[in-house]
Parts: structure tokens; sequence; C-alpha cells
């Protein structure tokens, strides 16, 4: 078992590539390249939030590892984070300590559940957050590089590789990385983590676990209703329905955000909509497998909704502007976490 007081391994190198064609002999990388973790990089990275690297960060109990902060810091420095970036990751691995059984599932599960991080206030300007065009996609160093560092702390430190640990069936392009921020200045409603109780000069990073964003084609939708029933159909089909009923993250896209604004929707309004439609038949459910058991009588009465309650859709504005296009992520069954992000030593 590791302990907060073990080193990570040192490996010498002749030059830049080879140090980093040695990570990949190592197994050390998702499949891209890396950029080698020499020591001064990894100990910038641990200046960056204030730490030693002796801090237990996060366990994996089933596997009995523990990860410090120095082994974190090693892997954040492979994703090509900036040190600025790392009390993000350190906020984040400290609230996953909290799920023994999501941190477990995230390494080994069939099912490829992916690390979401969603960032809020301040720390999205001051790191370079994309909230905007692309937000899910490439471009944005903050972005890819933070959710990266994830997916390699878990295959650094906990041996989360496909076909040893990580038994993903099908796996997910969301493990290479998934994290995003609100675009709070664009948006008609209130900051996420303002609904949560922080204050809008609080910078947060929220963790979750689902799998890659489905894009919502609403593109000739010029009402609410048709945007909101676009939606609830997302919500509803077979291929969302893993952990019915679930948490939800829906990212509305600006020309969305407005039509349900000037039509009067606030958050409220659209998730008692969406409780009313993103729902089906139990027997529908069973016939395609997405329920266990035979279809019973009173199967086709039975109706299953999406979420558990209006308060497990998480609504936020996000993307760019140019097509009348938004996101959903089924987040199953674990409860969203909302941290605040603290400065270097606090």
């Amino acid at each position: 078992m590791a302990t907060g007081t073990d080193r990570s391994r040192i490996v010498e190198a002749s030059d830049t590539i080879e140090a980093i064609e040695e990570c990949y002999r190592l197994g050390w990388t998702d499949g891209l390249p890396v950029v080698p973790p020499a020591d001064y990089k990894v100990r910038a990275m641990l200046d960056g939030a204030g730490l030693s690297g002796d801090e237990p960060l996060l366990e994996l109990r089933m596997r009995q590892r523990l990860l410090t902060a120095e082994n974190a810091a090693a892997s954040a420095v492979m994703a090509g984070c900036l040190p600025e970036y790392f009390p993000v990751l350190v906020t984040a691995l400290k609230a996953l300590d909290e799920e023994t059984n999501v941190v477990h599932g995230f390494a080994a599960s069939t099912s490829s559940p992916v690390p979401i991080l969603l960032l809020n206030g301040p720390i999205r300007r001051e790191i370079g957050i994309n909230c905007g065009h692309g937000l899910f996609g490439p471009g944005s160093r903050a972005n890819v590089t933070i959710g990266r560092a994830i997916r390699l702390i878990f295959i650094n430190g906990f041996d989360a590789r496909p076909g040893t640990l990580d038994r993903g069936t099908m796996g997910d392009v969301g493990k290479f990385s998934l994290c995003i921020g609100e675009d709070e200045e664009s948006s008609p409603w209130e900051p996420f983590h303002v609904e949560r109780g922080f204050d809008v000069q609080d910078s947060t990073v929220t963790i979750a676990s689902g799998h890659a964003p489905v894009t919502v084609n609403s593109r000739h939708g010029t009402d609410a209703e048709s945007i909101l029933l676009s939606f609830a159909d997302t919500m509803r089909s077979g291929a969302m329905t893993i952990g019915w009923p679930s948490e939800w993250m829906l990212v509305v896209g600006p020309e969305h955000a407005l039509t349900l604004k000037d039509e009067g929707y606030d958050k409220a309004s659209i998730r008692a909509f969406l409780m009313e439609h993103a729902r089906r038949p139990v027997g529908d459910l069973k016939r395609m497998g997405m329920y266990p058991g035979e279809v019973e009588p009173g199967d086709e009465s039975a109706i299953a909704v999406a979420a558990r309650a209006p308060e497990d859709i998480i609504i936020l504005a996000g993307g760019g502007s140019g097509g009348r296009y938004s996101s959903i992520i089924n987040l199953a069954i674990f409860s969203a976490k909302t941290r605040k992000i603290e400065a270097a030593g606090a």
C-alpha cells in the first residue's frame, strides 16, 4: 500500500524526447504524449497549492492505494497543467475522497463513468477556463489539462488502465478530459454555485460522475416549448437511462437560453417542465432491457421519471453563439459535490 511518506518513482532519461518515450514504456500515459514530470516542475505544482507533497488527498480503499499531493502533482505536470491550476485539482480530489464507491467506479466500473469538473466564480477567468465556443472540445489548456490530470491520477495512482483495473466495456471519450466552466456573464440565471449557497465571488469546483455530453440539436426550435421538448426527449431516450432516476447537467446554449428567458422560463419552471415530460412507462424500459425483469401487469401505467427530484437537474449556461444547440449529461446516481477552492496555503 502506498503511504503519504512514499516518494514517486525517479527515472533518468538522456533528453526530453527520450523521457517522453520512457513514460510510454512505463505505462504512465493515457495514450497521448505527456510532459516529463521533472522534479522542479512537480515542486512548482505543489507550491501552487501551498503543499509539501506528503499530504494524503485520495484513497482507493478497495485497492489499498493512497494518493499523496506529490503523486497528484506529478500527474498534473504530465497532463500539461500550470501550477495555478493545482488548487482546483486538490479541491476536487478532496471532494472525491468522501465518496468511496464513486472513486472505485471511476477506476473500474464496466459502464465507464467519467469524472466531470465544473468551475464557477473568478477562478474561471484567472486561469483561462473556456465557458463559451467549444467548451467541451479541444483548444483550452486549462479545460483540457485539468480534466486530463484526473485521468492520469487514476492511471498512475491506482493502476486504472484498460483491461487491468479499468474494466470499462466500451470506454468513454470523456475519460480523456471533461472539465468546463459556466458562462456566468452571459447567463440569464444566477450562477450554479450561488444556487448552492456560495457567494458570487467564491471560486468553486463541482465534481460529478457521468458520461460524455449529448448534443441537443434543436436548431429549428424557435419557442421555449420546442426547446424544452427536445431536452425532455433526449433525457427520456433509452441510451440515457443507465442510472434512472438520476442527476442531470443541462448546459444551455446562448440562443436557447435567450429564448427561454424571453418566454419567462427560470430554472424552477424549466425543471418542472422536464419532470413532467422526461418520463416513460416502466414497460418500455423493461422491453429495452434498461430495467430488469419481465413486463408485468401494471408496468404500462407505471411511470418512471428521469430525475429523482427537480433539484437533481443542474442547469447552467455555456457554449458559443451561432447555432441553436445545448448539451445534456447524465450524471447517474452520484450526487454532484461543490467545494470552495481555497487560495494556496489557505
